[in-house]
C-alpha cells in the first residue's frame, strides 16, 4: 500500500485517543482510592509493607524515583495524599497537552 498521510494521521489520532482514555482511567482510579475507605486501607497496608498496589504500579513505593515525586516521611496517609495529588497534577497536564495535540491533528484531517 502506498503511503497515505491521511491514513497515518488517522492511526495517530487513534493513539492519541487511546492515551486520553488510559489517562482518564488512571485519574478515575486515583479518585476512587481517595474516596473508598476499603481501597484506601488496602493502599495504606501496601505502603506500610513497601509493596506495589495492583492497578497503580509503583506509585506508592517509597523508593519510586520519578522526578518530583513526594518522598515518604513516616506518615503513610500523608504520603498517599501527596502522591495522589502529585500524580493527578501530572496526568491533568499531560491530558491537556494530548487533547490540544488531538485538536491540532484533527485540523489536519
Amino acid at each position: 500500500m502506498e503511503d497515505c498521510e491521511e491514513l497515518d494521521l488517522l492511526r495517530l489520532e487513534g493513539r492519541y485517543l487511546g492515551f486520553i482514555v488510559e489517562t482518564h482511567t488512571e485519574l478515575n482510579l486515583l479518585e476512587h482510592v481517595m474516596k473508598c475507605a476499603r481501597c484506601r486501607a488496602m493502599v495504606l497496608r501496601s505502603v506500610e509493607d513497601g509493596e506495589d498496589v495492583l492497578a497503580l504500579g509503583s506509585l506508592f513505593q517509597w523508593t519510586h524515583a520519578e522526578e518530583g515525586a513526594p518522598g515518604y516521611e513516616g506518615d503513610p496517609g500523608a504520603f498517599i495524599d501527596a502522591r495522589v495529588e502529585w500524580r493527578r497534577s501530572r496526568l491533568e497536564r499531560l491530558l491537556a497537552e494530548a487533547e490540544a495535540g488531538l485538536e491540532s491533528l484533527r485540523g489536519r484531517l
